[in-house]
């Protein structure tokens, strides 16, 4: 599966056993979660590119934050990752890392995005 890397020198997109025991097994939630991710960060995503186009770093910061930690609910740690680097420099008024972070973070929230649509559920 996607959301469990094969490559140990590769960090996973996510680790959805790890947000499953975090919920203590509840399966039904863990897919209601991933349903929030797939409608907020589209949003959030759409909120980002705004921000970029007209310079808010203020914008920038929370819409990175609001996917950092939405991506945090599935240990997806490079789309975490990712966030952080704009959210530090959107802090920063660092307008080449906000921006190039903001290609970054498109990347990676939308391979969390595949890998979350792989979920099944446990039987």
């Amino acid at each position: 599966m996607q959301w469990e890397s094969d490559e140990s020198t590769e960090t996973p997109v996510c680790n959805l056993n790890a947000a499953l025991e975090r919920l203590d097994g509840d399966a039904d939630l863990l897919v209601m979660l991933i349903a929030v991710y797939r409608e907020d960060s589209a949003g959030l995503l759409t909120r980002l590119s705004d921000a970029v186009r007209d310079r808010d770093a203020a914008a920038a910061e929370r819409a990175a934050h609001s996917l950092k930690g939405l991506a945090a609910n599935f240990d997806g740690f490079p789309a975490v990752e990712a966030a952080l680097v704009i959210e530090t420099a959107a802090r920063q008024g660092n307008w080449p890392a906000i921006t190039a972070g903001h290609l970054k973070l498109e990347q990676e929230v939308s391979r969390l995005r595949q890998a979350l649509a792989e979920y099944q559920p446990p039987q």
